[in-house]
């Protein structure tokens, strides 16, 4: 299942800006860690729009046998309406809902804080 929030701009508060994030989409029922998704699962995990555009973000290199192998998802399973970063975004995505606990964790421990 999933939830749309709605957009919002920054306001002034008590003399403080207050920023809202912009997001879009939140899992609410996530692939087990195990790494076994089903078809329908996947779909709706990684074949659908972006909720950030391409130009918004940043350059990253993909090992070329990847590239490959993400363009002929996003061609046959996408049906040529997927981009190659909405796909990477969408599994990145994923990547840190099923990973943040331990991503935190292991963040606190390897930081020297420089005081």
């Amino acid at each position: 299942m999933e939830k749309k929030r709605e957009n919002r701009r920054p306001r002034q508060e008590s003399g403080n800006m207050l920023a809202q994030v912009r997001a879009s989409v939140e899992i609410l029922s996530p692939v087990p860690v195990s790494g076994k998704c089903g078809e329908k699962e996947y779909e709706r995990l990684f074949i659908r729009e972006p909720e950030v555009k391409a130009r918004e973000g940043k350059m990253a290199y993909v090992r070329p046998e990847y590239h490959d192998r993400i363009m002929r998802i996003t061609r046959v399973i996408g049906h040529d309406r997927l981009s190659l970063s909405a796909y990477i975004d969408h599994v990145l995505t994923h990547h840190f809902n099923q990973c943040e606990e331990a991503i935190k964790s292991l963040y606190a421990k390897n930081y020297d804080s420089v005081f």
